[in-house]
């Protein structure tokens, strides 16, 4: 800052001298999955900064779901040093996301292209994917886990204007049927219910079956939001069963559910008797009842703690085995910390970019205010999570933009990183939010 110049606040900083809209980063570095700020929400993530754990997680979770009869998968996180507790931060959130919208981009036949299949083999089983989470205050059953599942589908959207995976699947369905007609969609999917042979939940939902078969989208999402808390509890089950019949009559084969924060049904404030009937329905649900046995596969996250407080409950349910060991290679990905300034460099690029005022003569990837040396010691000051790095340039960015820096460099970071101290690196940040009883996946 010159001399002659005025000081003025930092929103007003950042918006005039670096062209951005806010401050790009996000306040807590967890991903906040449904919520409306870009920011928080994981939308913003770069995926390939994950992009080696992407690909396998395609090859083992996509690919094995669909041709090795893959029923559970895990996406861990064991620290960036031995003895470290705290494996929250590493992407596992993100990594799902991404996961499920390139599945519902063109019902996993990019995914399967890229992992080497052919054009013939790609097309012969279609999939989707689901996304859901636990959270200690309002999603802590699995019956209301697999509910969040159906209005995932229902209203989440990757971004402005895009369909929801139910519009996609509808549309599928009156493609297959060459009818619009919701009374010849309904007939398709009840007709998938009649051909089940085997044990089911019972009867699916038929106002949810009518709903998804209407034209208008907004027809299941109102019908999901007035289910009362205590029947999402206890039926959601039936809920996903149904769905699945759904996405079964629009051609779908299988159906990837990616389960995010199992550590919060491992969590030691809920009781053992809880946890262990809420393990046990993972395997009478998913395992043991149609159509889920034949067409769910899933994938949650884990790390250490979590796998401690839930093995004992996850090996009596006889579920498949979660640990990094040689023998579980086929069903676990391990998320590590940033290797290198480059990773952290591609990892903040996007949120600059998403940042920059409409009509800035900015260029794409410039890491303006931040010179590259800055970028460097801000990656020598993480403990390499990405959550860490995304923190520290937020509260960075902050501290320059007051004190109207033209550039933020390496003295700067130290300084302010400093002035920080230790405890802002054990700050514990807030996870999955869950507005009003349930997460918002409408703007997604």
């Amino acid at each position: 800052m010159t001399e002659e110049c005025t000081p003025v606040a930092g929103p007003v900083w950042l918006k005039k001298r670096w062209s951005l809209k806010n401050n790009p980063f996000p306040s807590t570095g967890i991903a906040r999955l449904g919520g409306t700020d870009l920011r928080e929400n994981g939308l913003l993530y770069e995926p390939n900064v994950n992009g080696e754990q992407l690909r396998e997680a395609i090859d083992k979770f996509v690919l094995g779901a669909a041709f090795s009869g893959l029923k559970f998968g895990y996406i861990w996180s064991t620290g960036t040093a031995p003895g470290d507790s705290d494996a929250r931060g590493f992407g596992k959130s993100v990594l799902m996301q991404h996961l499920t919208g390139i599945l519902n981009k063109d019902f996993g036949k990019g995914a399967y292209l890229t992992s080497g299949l052919d054009e013939d083999d790609a097309a012969e089983v279609p999939m989707c994917g689901l996304l859901t989470s636990f959270d200690t205050a309002h999603v802590r059953s699995l019956g209301a886990a697999l509910f969040t599942a159906v209005e995932y589908a229902t209203d989440f959207r990757a971004g402005d204007g895009d369909a929801t995976l139910s519009q996609l699947l509808r549309q599928e369905l009156v493609t297959r049927t060459g009818s619009d007609d919701p009374r010849t969609l309904l007939k398709v999917v009840a007709d998938e219910y009649r051909s089940l042979r085997g044990r089911t939940l019972g009867p699916p939902d038929d106002k949810l079956i009518v709903a998804l078969c209407d034209e208008d989208p907004k027809v299941a999402v109102d019908y999901l939001d007035q289910v009362k808390p205590t029947s999402r509890n206890r039926n959601g089950a039936v809920y996903l069963a149904t769905f699945l019949l759904f996405a079964a009559a629009a051609g779908m084969k299988h159906v990837l559910l990616c389960c995010d924060q199992l550590e919060d049904l491992a969590s030691t404030t809920t009781a053992r008797a809880k946890r262990d009937l809420e393990t046990e329905r993972f395997r009478d649900v998913i395992v043991e009842t149609l159509p889920m046995a034949d067409m769910l596969s899933v994938v949650v996250t884990m790390h250490p703690r979590a796998a401690l407080t839930i093995g004992t409950a996850w090996e009596l349910a006889d579920l498949p085995p979660f640990e990094t060991t040689e023998a579980n290679r086929h069903r676990t990905v391990i998320l590590s910390g940033l290797r290198n300034v480059s990773e952290a460099t591609k990892l903040l690029t996007r949120y600059l970019d998403a940042a920059v005022k409409p009509g800035s003569s900015r260029a794409p990837g410039d890491l303006y205010p931040f010179t590259t040396a800055a970028i460097s010691a801000l990656f020598g000051r993480s403990n390499r999570k990405p959550r860490d790095v995304l923190r520290k340039a937020h509260s960075v960015m902050d501290s320059a933009a007051g004190e109207n820096l033209d550039v933020i460099d390496v003295a700067d970071v130290s300084r302010y990183l400093d002035a920080l101290g230790s405890a802002f690196d054990d700050e514990a940040s807030p996870g999955f939010a869950a507005p009003a009883g349930t997460l918002d996946w409408s703007r997604g």
